[in-house]
């Protein structure tokens, strides 16, 4: 495992829509804040200016706890991948930087196999933030198969 590898959260999941919708998801707040966090945390406010360059910014309490997540959008391709920056206040160091990119293919008759990968995390963080996006990609597939 190179430096780089311990540094990346990777989760993939089929998921019961399309690319487009599973996109689509991404970049909707009220959809965002029915799965984005992984329970017990709740998004309480995200906010979206989905465009290259553009803020997102979700206000998360778990447990009586408060932060926040914070990034901008650095690539937007949809139906097939977008990536953002991604800091988080409760982070040893704030400030540091990671990325969030979502890749998405078509799979089988409407199903969409989805690939998120994390990279440039604290090493300490890695597998906190898999199982994060394990847990969010699984609700995100609870909320998909409600809808179908």
């Amino acid at each position: 495992m190179t430096n780089d590898e311990r540094t990346v959260a990777r989760v993939v999941r089929l998921l019961p829509a399309s690319p487009a919708v599973v996109y689509d998801e991404w970049l909707d707040p009220e959809a965002l804040s029915d799965w984005m966090c992984p329970g017990p945390a709740r998004a309480h406010r995200i906010d979206l200016e989905p465009i290259v360059g553009g803020r997102l910014r979700i206000d998360i309490e778990e447990d009586g706890v408060f932060f926040v997540v914070m990034g901008r959008y650095v690539e937007l391709d949809r139906p097939h991948r977008l990536s953002f920056t991604w800091t988080c206040s409760t982070w040893p160091d704030p400030s540091a930087e990671s990325l969030v990119t979502v890749t998405l293919e078509s799979h089988g008759d409407g199903e969409t196999l989805m690939t998120i990968r994390h990279a440039l995390l604290p090493e300490d963080l890695v597998d906190q933030h898999e199982t994060g996006w394990a847990d969010i990609a699984e609700q995100l597939a609870a909320e998909l198969a409600v809808a179908r």
